[in-house]
């Protein structure tokens, strides 16, 4: 979604930032508006600032994900909400950063989703975006940008729109839902080098800079938040000819939970057949042997 109407003038350095996002996005769906109106309610649009200011919003919204996707299990709710917003935001962020060296400013009252069946996060807008800046970015000293004096600054900026939004998400769902913050802030630090290292690898680019890259923002993160304890590691693969690094999680999303477990089985085996069936594959409780199998599989099917 754009405000900007072909022949009203030239668009801001902003949404012009989160339109080479949506276009280098593989599936997530970014937009932006002028500031002056805000997206749709009835179109499924939510402003994550008016979400957040109310309790019950947000008790219904770990509702809604315990009673569909988290199978009725609170912890997973908790979890599921932090982890679909996580991974948008943390492209948003990110994204611009490496792709364009920018940074989109960011603040709950000035990021708004819209939600599809069962809470999945369709879409993401900026209202009103700002950005920050080299002193050689092109669009440098226009309106709605910053310019900050270099790129340890810059990657200052991007750790502030990451706390900015997920601060105040992650203290209202942990309000409601028995997922610790700790747990959340390593769900942001494994969707930043996850989202790094996919980009990398759809592209062709270096994965050992994209790596390098992730680390430094997710390096900038921790020193920020006392809370981020548990990082992501890379795991690098080699299988049919091709080299590669995957990111393997910190932080368990519990996902494998919504998978009933036999009740034919006795409860430990049961209990990791479903770990084994369910679980991502960059789930820390999986082995490294098992995660490298998987990882090797992907990458010698990279392209084919």
């Amino acid at each position: 979604m754009s405000a900007h109407v072909p022949g009203a003038g030239r668009p801001s350095p902003g949404i012009v930032t989160v339109a080479r996002l949506d276009a280098a996005s593989a599936w997530r769906r970014y937009g932006a508006t002028d500031g002056t109106r805000t997206p749709d309610p009835a179109a499924g649009w939510v402003v994550l600032s008016e979400r957040l200011t109310h309790a019950d919003a947000v008790d219904r919204w770990v509702r809604t994900e315990r009673e569909t996707t988290a199978a009725g299990h609170a912890d997973l709710a908790g979890a599921l909400i932090v982890y679909r917003l996580a991974g948008s935001l943390a492209e948003l962020v990110v994204g611009p950063l490496l792709d364009q060296r920018r940074v989109v400013a960011l603040a709950p009252d000035r990021f708004a989703v819209r939600f599809g069946d069962a809470a999945r996060v369709d879409g993401v807008a900026v209202l009103g975006p700002e950005i920050a800046v080299l002193p050689d970015d092109p669009d440098a000293g226009r309106p709605g940008t910053t310019v900050v004096p270099d790129e340890d600054a810059l990657r200052s900026a991007a750790v502030d729109s990451l706390v900015a939004v997920y601060q105040p998400l992650s203290a209202a769902v942990r309000a409601s839902a028995p997922f610790g913050l700790r747990g959340m802030w390593g769900t942001l630090a494994d969707h930043v080098a996850e989202g790094v290292l996919a980009r990398a690898r759809d592209r062709g680019d270096d994965a050992g800079r994209a790596w390098a890259a992730a680390d430094a923002v997710i390096d900038a993160l921790a020193a920020r938040v006392p809370l981020l304890r548990v990082r992501p590691h890379p795991q690098r693969v080699v299988a049919g000819g091709r080299r590669g690094i995957y990111a393997t999680k910190g932080t368990c999303c519990l996902i494998y939970k919504a998978e009933p477990l036999d009740p034919a089985l006795p409860v430990r085996i049961a209990a990791a057949r479903r770990l084994d069936a369910a679980a991502c594959t960059s789930c820390p409780l999986r082995s490294d042997e098992d995660r490298r199998e998987r990882y090797a599989r992907h990458l010698a099917g990279a392209g084919g």
